[in-house]
């Protein structure tokens, strides 16, 4: 949390470094509030500050590795505590020998999951980076978009935050929080009635190619999410594929299976999710 007395600031930026990038999908720099100036103390970045830092303070690798060096620290010094308390306890013999112990065990179970804690979270953030990287590398069939102004200014890649959100869902992260509205039409949003999307997706069933592939690709894995599919429709398209056309930002273009080469059509992202919404439940109920 922000605490009330410090100083913020708002992140209204479209794009990130790769750097940044990674530090957002490991949920740091949240939010459009950040705290202005992120105080480091003798171990450097302090934990609590990460949700809410305008920018990385060191190189995320740095980053890591400072954390990861904090926790070692707080647990070495537990476990002095410790045999200064057994030597106490030996000395001194106190009533309240046991509760001492067990203070000084919990203190030390605690410091040692830190040191878990930060071990699986630098190697997941190394992950994270490698498969961004890779990501980019597919060049114009990546779904990472580079934003090529800020990339040439700065000298350091940069990729837009809508396209890192939507290529991230693939592993249940999301960047962009959905803004609050009001309770009443976060309950319409949710209530939406199956009958109406079932309608819409039974119109496009009868004649439609593109429900044959999906069901395809999903059949295989069942798992799949929308950004795979796409990536999967991508590779498919590759292939001089007589449905799949291309797949574009907006969404897939692919031809009806009616016979005539330019009766072409194309599916917005936001309603090929929704086919595979469709088909996931309706092979769950069946």
């Amino acid at each position: 949390m922000i605490y009330h007395d410090e100083p913020t600031i708002f992140d209204l930026r479209k794009s990130y470094s790769i750097d940044e990038s990674v530090a957002k999908m490991l949920g740091w720099m949240r939010s459009k509030t950040r705290v202005q100036t992120a105080i480091q103390d003798k171990y450097g970045p302090i934990p609590r500050h990460l949700p809410h830092l305008y920018a990385l303070q060191h190189p995320l690798e740095k980053h890591l590795q400072l954390l990861l060096d904090r926790a070692k620290h707080e647990y070495k010094e537990a476990l002095q505590d410790m045999e200064i308390a057994k030597l106490y306890i030996e000395e001194n013999n106190p009533i309240d020998a046991t509760s001492v112990m067990i203070a000084s065990n919990s203190i030390i179970k605690e410091t040692y999951n830190e040191v878990t804690h930060w071990e699986s979270v630098a190697e997941k953030a190394i992950n994270y980076k490698s498969m961004i990287q890779e990501e980019l590398e597919k060049n114009e069939l990546s779904e990472l978009k580079i934003d090529q102004s800020i990339t040439n200014k700065s000298g350091n890649v940069h990729i837009k935050l809508n396209s890192l959100n939507e290529w991230a869902k693939q592993f249940g992260v999301t960047i962009i929080d959905e803004p609050k509205g009001s309770v009443l039409t976060t309950v319409q949003s949710k209530l939406q009635p199956l009958k109406a999307v079932s309608a819409i997706y039974k119109k496009s069933e009868r004649a439609d190619a593109l429900n044959i592939v999906l069901e395809n690709l999903l059949q295989k894995n069942p798992e799949l999410k929308p950004a795979r599919v796409m990536y999967e429709l991508r590779e498919i398209a590759k292939l001089d594929n007589k449905v799949i056309v291309s797949v574009l930002d907006e969404g897939v273009k692919w031809r009806r299976d009616s016979g005539d080469e330019d009766d072409i059509e194309i599916t917005k992202k936001n309603a090929l999710g929704e086919r595979i919404r469709y088909w996931k439940r309706k092979n769950k109920q069946g």
